[in-house]
């Protein structure tokens, strides 16, 4: 069945902060998207070993036919999403990645919100404030293989912790789990599980091949990963006005608070 868009996306993006876009990448263009990933797992491997997870950006690499990628983002379905959903004022980016599995060890990422967790010096408060505002910290997973490696937080996109979130991670950034007494891949990957489902709430977004997930990168969020599973997924931003005014306030608000912290050891 050809992707429709329906107002349920919206819904369910207002409302858990994600929403799938099922079948919406076209077979033809699917399997010269695979290709070219089959070549960038190549890259990032010789590049940066075997437990490489992403090559991004794809464009910076002259051994990647670039066409299928921009063609998937001048996909007429795509751009109908991008306007319905998120609205006309945001833009793609030249930043697209490609999200790979890990060749030798299970392996996951620590639980974060992105913009928030994962950068130093930043004011908490500002932040919850400013990812109240629906046209900012969109991101998207295109799955080019079946891909159940995304786990997130319904309703997290917009609000601040819960009592039993910080009770679950009472330390911001949560620190990811400790692999130094897995001996063997089968207990790396228990151990992944089970730090997945420690977090109230966690709910698995599922892809299959050509599904697009959009989700707000400032929910909670996480990726697992297993090396017996052919992980190929498109990964990128679709960036707001607000989302460039919050990039020019980073800066200024790192240097604020670093500012205050050297008076105050002084």
């Amino acid at each position: 069945m050809a992707f429709a868009y329906d107002d349920r996306l919206r819904e369910e993006y207002v409302r858990d902060g994600f929403t799938i876009l099922r079948g919406i990448i076209p077979p033809s263009l699917l399997s010269d998207l695979r290709r070219e990933a089959d070549r960038a797992r190549d890259i990032a491997r010789r590049q940066h070993g075997a437990q490489a997870q992403r090559l991004q950006p794809v464009y910076e690499y002259d051994e990647l036919n670039h066409r299928p990628f921009t063609e998937f983002l001048e996909l007429p379905d795509v751009q109908t999403v991008r306007g319905m959903l998120l609205g006309p004022d945001h833009t793609t980016t030249r930043n697209m990645g490609i999200l790979l599995e890990p060749a030798e060890h299970p392996w996951c990422t620590q639980w974060h919100r992105d913009w928030g967790y994962n950068v130093p010096d930043l004011d908490l408060a500002t932040f919850f404030e400013f990812s109240r505002n629906l046209a900012t910290f969109c991101q998207f997973n295109g799955a080019l293989y079946d891909d159940h490696s995304l786990w997130a937080v319904p309703g997290s996109h917009n609000r601040e912790d819960t009592p039993e979130e910080r009770a679950a991670f009472p330390v911001v950034p949560p620190p990811s789990p400790d692999f130094s007494g897995a001996r063997t891949p089968e207990e790396r990957e228990r151990l992944c599980q089970e730090y997945v489902r420690s977090m109230p709430g966690a709910t698995q977004v599922s892809l299959f091949a050509g599904d697009v997930a959009i989700y707000r990168a400032s929910c909670w969020h996480i990726g697992n990963y297993v090396p017996y599973v052919k992980r190929a997924t498109l990964h990128d931003n679709f960036v707001s006005p607000d989302d460039l005014r919050w990039r020019e306030e980073v800066p200024k608000m790192q240097e604020r608070i670093r500012a205050a912290r050297a008076k105050a050891s002084v």
